[in-house]
């Protein structure tokens, strides 16, 4: 029912935008070649601002909670960071725009995520108000700013469907988000617990280092929900550097059976630490089957894929690549980001080649 709604208001909206852009169209188009230049020029610009606006609403927030982003995607540019380093790359000026952040430190998390979740919601509000009263008071006493009303239409049309607590096929507003965070719904409830935990490993802290209860004293989530299978990387990483390797399979198989629900890299992540822990099991029949399955993660530059494969050259008992090994691993742990994760991918792989 609740999808109902958010795709009859999706569908509404959707209308209105259509609509405005038509008058804008229109009265420019009445007015001569200029204005219509001008209103199409609005427009076009409206597209492309609107939604990098909204994105950096999100991005000024978290910066002012002590948190930064790890992703930013606006129009066809995406920003992110990869081992800490920024990097900027093309996308699809058709997928959908999204903000993701780490918190720099943990601790007041309720209060920080709801300020960063309707960062993008503020902003876009500041921005259709600005627009609307600069046209209106250009109209009134001047004369009639068509590239200022083209860029009415897809502004306002981009606050009002962010603006409403509803959960859309392409994922949940920003104020359902922030309600959510208030009132602390389940999903909400575990995004706080993964925040917090990322903020202590930005600081410095591994993930054995944290509470037991960050990882567990969160509601149950269903496995297509995208934090039931972020909670059970996080809770599979701490109990593998504390040594509880039962604990931490579990976790594991538990991911691997919700594998439909990931994506295609996470799957991948998956297959490598199964590769992993059969190898550090002595299993390597399994290990061998897992490392079928992401040839081309394992060769990847990474602590995860170097540990998988020093794991698995020690079970058959070649030392001399297991050296050679070990080393590319503390190599790659260095630069993994947060600092937590750098720490705890050292751990494991000292861990591992003195057992």
């Amino acid at each position: 029912m609740k999808r109902r709604i958010a795709t009859i208001y999706a569908l509404l909206q959707t209308l209105l935008l259509l609509a405005g852009l038509a008058f804008a169209f229109f009265f420019a188009w009445k007015g001569g070649t200029a204005d219509l230049v001008w209103c199409l020029v609005g427009m076009a610009a409206s597209f492309v601002l609107a939604p990098v606006l909204h994105e950096f609403g999100h991005v000024f927030a978290a910066w002012s909670v002590k948190m930064e982003y790890v992703l930013v995607k606006f129009f066809c540019f995406k920003s992110i960071r990869v081992q800490g380093k920024k990097q900027c790359r093309f996308a699809s000026p058709f997928a959908a725009d999204e903000t993701q952040v780490i918190p720099k430190v943990g601790g007041n998390m309720q209060k920080r995520a709801a300020k960063y979740a309707l960062g993008g919601v503020a902003v876009s509000g500041v921005v259709v108000a600005a627009l609307l009263v600069a046209a209106i008071h250009c109209t009134c006493l001047w004369t009639t700013q068509f590239g200022l009303w083209g860029a009415v239409p897809y502004t306002a049309y981009l606050f009002l469907l962010n603006v409403m607590p509803l959960e859309y096929a392409s994922g949940k507003t920003d104020m359902l988000v922030y309600l959510g965070i208030k009132k602390g719904a389940p999903a909400e409830q575990n995004m706080l617990a993964t925040m917090e935990i990322q903020g202590n490993l930005y600081a410095g802290k591994t993930f054995a280092e944290l509470d037991e209860k960050l990882y567990y004293d969160v509601p149950q989530l269903a496995e297509d929900e995208p934090l039931f299978a972020v909670m059970l990387d996080l809770r599979y990483r701490y109990h593998l550097e504390k040594g509880e390797m039962e604990r931490a399979a579990d976790c594991l198989n538990r991911l691997a059976l919700a594998q439909e629900y990931l994506p295609y890299e996470q799957v991948m992540d998956v297959a490598v630490e199964l590769t992993y822990m059969h190898a550090a099991n002595g299993d390597l029949q399994n290990a061998e089957e897992s490392a079928k399955l992401c040839k081309g993660a394992l060769q990847k530059d990474t602590a995860r894929a170097k540990r998988a494969l020093l794991a698995y050259s020690l079970a058959i008992g070649k030392t001399d690549a297991a050296e050679i090994l070990k080393e590319q691993a503390l190599d790659c742990a260095v630069r993994e980001y947060p600092l937590g994760l750098a720490k705890s991918e050292k751990i494991l792989i000292e861990k591992l080649c003195n057992e």
